[in-house]
């Protein structure tokens, strides 16, 4: 079901979710890449060890996912993410106060359940709660915002650590979800309104007729994963990669900063363009474009075609990151957004965690044209299933208007 949205209440929810998003990503996932340097020695670990509490955060988060999916079914998207604000706080509390590799590494393993008790499952299932179908703009609104985390914290981080240290700089993060996140999630959100009816008398939030849930959810779990196996992995792998294919240090950094660019603009053009034809037309181009990208990738001889390959493969997974998220919505009906989106999170997150040793490990010993291969029989794969996808739809849509006819 849809629910008209008056522009004040989407400047709202959108405003509420994206200063928690932001918050929520740029003090953990986002943290190690300015602070590793001065927490790993402390705690007695060496700096590519000390990033195995990231691997730990997706994990849980992911092994989390399909409880906190039906947790937030049962008692609402703003009750789950305030619990995940409180959650995050004391495992960055603890993070602050660890001396020993044992209590840094379960200081991880608190914030990955507090990430994925408040980040990005549970942020898009308050905006369906409150707006169904139309929460697919509001969706994309916050990714842009949440593109830019880093971009947000990377400096507030170095700064605070310069100045007090990392212990109490990550004091001060965690107090940031107790005293900023914590009362948005418990008081500025509006009440739910979108899905108020059970899950099994609602529409697809397309609108559009009834689509096999059952069928298509391994196909969505399929895309989804691919594309975070591989976003993921590049992201880890990416300056290196560069490096590989014939990239000048200083050329494979710039190239590297504009990447995350490309993905923001794509976003940002998903989202002017209203998503037109749907989510799984998103994922059909993201699919073609990072196809492109990693084909040339794999004829790249003197590093001359590296340009076209970022600007490719930037605007798809830009593009890959709003298709995961917005898939749900066209298959399931808005109150079983948050249930089905929680199952996805679960290999997707596993899919995070282990693609950036993958695609390191790959690189390293077998090359960039290998991994520019790999990449392509992914590709290859999220895009048999898109178009199963699709022929899904298609299907439905084709049965709807037959019993239009008989009736």
């Amino acid at each position: 079901m849809s629910v008209a949205v008056p522009a004040l209440a989407r400047a709202r929810l959108v405003a509420v979710l994206a200063v928690s998003q932001v918050i929520g990503w740029g003090t953990t996932f986002d943290m190690p890449g300015v602070m590793g340097r001065s927490m790993a020695p402390d705690v007695g670990l060496s700096l590519s060890a000390s990033f195995f509490g990231l691997t730990l955060m997706m994990l849980v988060g992911g092994l989390a996912g399909p409880a906190i999916g039906e947790a937030i079914r049962r008692h609402g998207a703003a009750r789950v993410l305030a619990a995940g604000s409180v959650v995050t706080a004391a495992g960055l509390g603890l993070l602050a106060l660890s001396a020993e590799p044992v209590v840094y590494f379960l200081a991880w393993v608190v914030i990955g359940a507090g990430g994925g008790l408040a980040l990005s499952v549970p942020a898009y299932a308050a905006a369906v709660e409150r707006e169904g179908a139309a929460a697919r703009r509001s969706i994309g609104i916050l990714m842009l915002f949440t593109g830019v985390s880093s971009t947000i914290f990377w400096p507030i981080l170095g700064w605070l650590d310069g100045l007090i240290g990392w212990r109490l700089a990550i004091a001060v993060m965690a107090g940031l979800h107790l005293l900023v996140c914590l009362p948005l999630h418990l008081f500025a959100l509006a009440e739910p309104t979108a899905t108020a009816s059970p899950a099994h008398e609602a529409t697809p939030a397309n609108g559009g007729p009834a689509r096999d849930g059952r069928a298509a959810f391994p196909l969505i779990a399929v895309i989804s994963v691919v594309f975070s196996f591989t976003t993921f992995g590049m992201a880890a792998a990416f300056l290196e990669l560069m490096r590989a294919a014939g990239a000048s240090a200083d050329y494979a950094l710039w190239l590297g900063s504009i990447r995350p660019v490309l993905g923001i603009s794509a976003r940002a053009i998903d989202l002017l363009l209203d998503g037109r034809g749907g989510p799984v037309t998103t994922a059909l181009v993201a699919t073609g474009l990072m196809a492109a990208a990693f084909a040339l990738l794999a004829v790249n001889g003197d590093g001359g075609l590296l340009m076209a390959f970022v600007v490719l493969y930037g605007l798809g997974a830009g593009l890959s990151a709003v298709a995961r998220a917005v898939l749900p919505l066209a298959y399931f009906p808005p109150a079983d957004f948050a249930r089905q989106s929680g199952r996805l999170a679960l290999p997707q997150n596993i899919a995070s965690a282990v693609a950036p040793v993958v695609f390191v490990a790959l690189g390293d010993h077998l090359g960039a044209g290998i991994v520019a291969l790999s990449g392509v029989a992914l590709m290859v794969l999220a895009l048999a299933s898109s178009a199963l996808l699709a022929k899904l739809g298609d299907r439905a849509a084709a049965a709807a208007a037959r019993n239009t006819e008989l009736t």
